[in-house]
Order: structure tokens, then C-alpha cells, then sequence
């Protein structure tokens, strides 16, 4: 009897200055996570945004290169973006205009056309603060962006062709420019350029798409 009561002595609770302690933590960590809430969450957004828009260069790179290679009017997918509508993303049907590829199919000029016919298959808008703010090309990182004007890029092209995985990359809506070897896409959130608030999409003409949790330079 006497060794239970001298167990029971032993066991201690929360002094009160612990407990105000503890409550004073964390009411601190909460504070700060509600004044940086608006900014995580904006650095996700953007995360997202980069990765959609990847998978919408994905989607053509399959749709151009096999999926769609039974329909006799669409010869290739692309996905354009033009500075002038940087909040826009389009996905496009290349229509056949009797072009012969290398490997003796029917494909269209590569390019997005609005008129006669708009080959626009989908358009993704960006919500609102979240631009695409560069267009650059080159080999590689660090790419050459409108920014330098050298070259003066307002619009890119990724375009896919049957049977092909590997795209060709036009500037400024112009055949002819497709020798380009890798092309980048630069998204900013409002907060930009804050770190997280830059990320890119780089286009490789091998195939390759990747995302990157910095900008094109």
C-alpha cells in the first residue's frame, strides 16, 4: 500500500507556465502560417499552372504523332502562345493542306491558323496574375528570350506531325523558323520575381518536356 502511494506522488501534469508556453507557440505558428497562407498558395497555383500547361504539350505531342493519325483532315497537334494574349494557351488541329511529310503523309503547315477555319481545339486561360511573361529559344538553359530581342520572339509554336513525338518549334508564327532546337515558355505568378513565383516549361526538339521551379535564363 505504501509503494502505490508512493507512485501516485510521482506522477506530474502540466505546470501553468508550460501550458502558456505551449499555448503562446502556438499561437505564433499559427499567426505565421495565416500571414504566409496567401503566398503558399499562390506559389501552388502556379506549380499547377506549369504542369497543366505541360500536359496540354504532352496532349498534342501524342494526339500529333498517333493517337489522331486516322483523321485524314488533321494532320498534326501544336499548342501556340502568343505574348499578346499571355494569360492564353492554345491546343490546335493542324489541318492538311497537301503537304507531304518525310515519311509520305498528308500533314498540315505546322503553324496555328485562326482563319478561314480556326483550328483552335481548346483554349486554356490562366486566372487571373498569372502570365506567361517570356518566350525564349536556344540549345538549352540558359535560352536567349524576348526580353533581349535578339531574336524579337512574340509567339511560339510547339507542333507535332504524324508519326513523329518530336516537335517542331516556330517563332513568331513562321514557317521556316522551325530549326530551332528547344524553345522555353517563362510563367509568373503577381508576385513574381520572387523565388517560387517563376517557373518555366522547356520544349526540347528530341521530345523531351520538362518543367523547371525557375525561370528560362
Amino acid at each position: 500500500m505504501k509503494l502505490l502511494l508512493f507512485h501516485r506522488t510521482q506522477i506530474k501534469g502540466f505546470t501553468l507556465l508550460e501550458l502558456l508556453m505551449s499555448i503562446s507557440i502556438m499561437g505564433i505558428m499559427t499567426v505565421i502560417f495565416f500571414v504566409r497562407y496567401p503566398e503558399t498558395v499562390k506559389r501552388l497555383t502556379l506549380a499547377n499552372l506549369t504542369h497543366s500547361a505541360a500536359f496540354i504539350v504532352h496532349e498534342a505531342q501524342v494526339r500529333g504523332s498517333a493517337v489522331d493519325s486516322v483523321n485524314s483532315s488533321v494532320g498534326g497537334y501544336g499548342v501556340y502562345v502568343d505574348l499578346a494574349s499571355p494569360n492564353k494557351i492554345i491546343l490546335f488541329g493542324d489541318l492538311v493542306d497537301g503537304t507531304m511529310s518525310p515519311y509520305q503523309i498528308y500533314v498540315g503547315d505546322g503553324l496555328y491558323d485562326s482563319s478561314p477555319t480556326d483550328e483552335a481545339k481548346t483554349t486554356t486561360n490562366l486566372p487571373y496574375g498569372y502570365t506567361i511573361a517570356k518566350l525564349c529559344v536556344g540549345s538549352g538553359f540558359p535560352f536567349s528570350c524576348n526580353t533581349e530581342n535578339n531574336p524579337a520572339i512574340t509567339s511560339l509554336t510547339f507542333s507535332f506531325t504524324r508519326p513523329s513525338p518530336q516537335p517542331h518549334i516556330y517563332v513568331n508564327n513562321v514557317v521556316g523558323s522551325e530549326t530551332i532546337s528547344a524553345g522555353c515558355m517563362e510563367f509568373h505568378s503577381l508576385l513574381a520575381p520572387l523565388p517560387g513565383h517563376v517557373r518555366s516549361i522547356q520544349v526540347f526538339s528530341s521530345g523531351i518536356i520538362r518543367t523547371i521551379n525557375t525561370g528560362c535564363e
